[in-house]
């Protein structure tokens, strides 16, 4: 029995250094990058991506999206969203955004699964207790609801409260996945569309304020409509 509970323990804490050092990593090769989070600029993104031409740049777009870690990393993922459309073009710049923006989730879900409550109580700045309420009985319809919700509780603390309270981590994959689609295509679009201009820009703010409404309204809906039958 103790030897059981040695290697669990073991098994554990190899899981938790693991985990712990991508954050420290993914901030130490941002910085060696060249790349100064305060002058950060979707221009800057592209440039940095093109040096390594189209195809090399859009896997390290993935792996930069994917392994920016909040709070460790301080770039807000709106930047590297426009980037990606700035640079891939709408449609490429969605799907590798989608793909970034699951996996990152992916990542910190595991981190705090692995680190437990309180490093996500220390981390929420006193935000848990309330998306705690929310969550702790959460169906795959719920954390969808959450993702497309333009007024919702943070990003990346959904998926850090998510991995402490024991959601199925393919609901929280998927849920997240799906959720990100509406914002992460019209964002996309927009950043496609910076070289153009003019009237394409302000149809792409319009989109993403009508989508961001609309998308959650249509959710809680058809989640009502089983209870009001």
């Amino acid at each position: 029995m103790i030897t059981t509970i040695k290697g669990m323990n073991k098994k554990k804490l190899l899981m938790i250094i693991g985990l712990a050092v991508i954050p420290v990593a993914a901030f130490f090769l941002v910085r060696e990058s060249g790349i100064e989070f305060k002058n950060l600029t979707p221009s800057k993104i592209r440039e940095y991506l093109l040096s390594f031409g189209m195809v090399k740049g859009a896997l390290v777009y993935l792996a930069i999206y994917t392994f920016s870690i909040r709070p460790f990393v301080p770039i807000p993922p709106t930047l590297y969203t426009f980037a990606g459309g700035f640079t891939f073009g709408p449609i490429w710049g969605t799907v590798l955004t989608i793909t970034g923006a699951t996996l990152n989730a992916s990542l910190c879900f595991l981190i705090a699964r692995a680190l437990g409550k309180d490093f996500v109580e220390k981390i929420s700045k006193g935000k848990f207790g309330k998306l705690n309420e929310r969550l702790k009985d959460s169906g795959f319809k719920t954390l969808l609801i959450i993702r497309t919700s333009p007024v919702g509780p943070p990003f990346d603390l959904v998926s850090y409260a998510s991995g402490v309270l024991r959601i199925p981590f393919w609901s929280h994959f998927v849920a997240t996945m799906v959720g990100v689609i509406p914002a992460v295509a019209v964002y996309s679009y927009f950043g496609g569309s910076i070289t153009k201009g003019g009237l394409t820009i302000l149809i792409a703010f319009f989109l993403v304020v009508v989508i961001s409404i609309l998308v959650p309204w249509y959710i809680k809906r058809r989640k009502r409509q089983p209870q009001i039958q």
